[in-house]
């Protein structure tokens, strides 16, 4: 018996699946064991902790063979995130998108 006749019921809306962190070109990871994350671009730059191997974050910009990344979460050695940190380009590889 409808309590409500004025009320229609309609179909649950499909199921959509959680997004997974979002990876673009920009986002590049750590290839190495353990790399000194430093605050210029540069070895005499002070540096602000370690990052490890598959630690990952937006590239921000470049300068002379050196990246700059903003860390979207916490780094395996407990750099907060949005921490920004320089690396040796080369320790580093750009992450894939899904589906490319």
């Amino acid at each position: 018996m409808n309590l409500f006749p004025f009320v229609h019921r309609t179909a649950d809306p499909a199921p959509t699946e959680t997004p997974a962190a979002a990876v673009s070109y920009l986002t590049r990871y750590v290839n190495r064991d353990a790399v000194s994350a430093r605050s210029g671009p540069g070895p005499t730059f002070a540096s602000i902790g370690q990052l490890f191997y598959l630690d990952r974050g937006i590239k921000l910009r470049e300068a002379d063979g050196w990246v700059q990344l903003r860390l979207g979460y916490r780094s395996a050695s407990g750099l907060a995130e949005g921490t920004t940190a320089w690396l040796p380009e080369a320790w580093t590889s750009p992450c894939t998108p899904p589906g490319h």
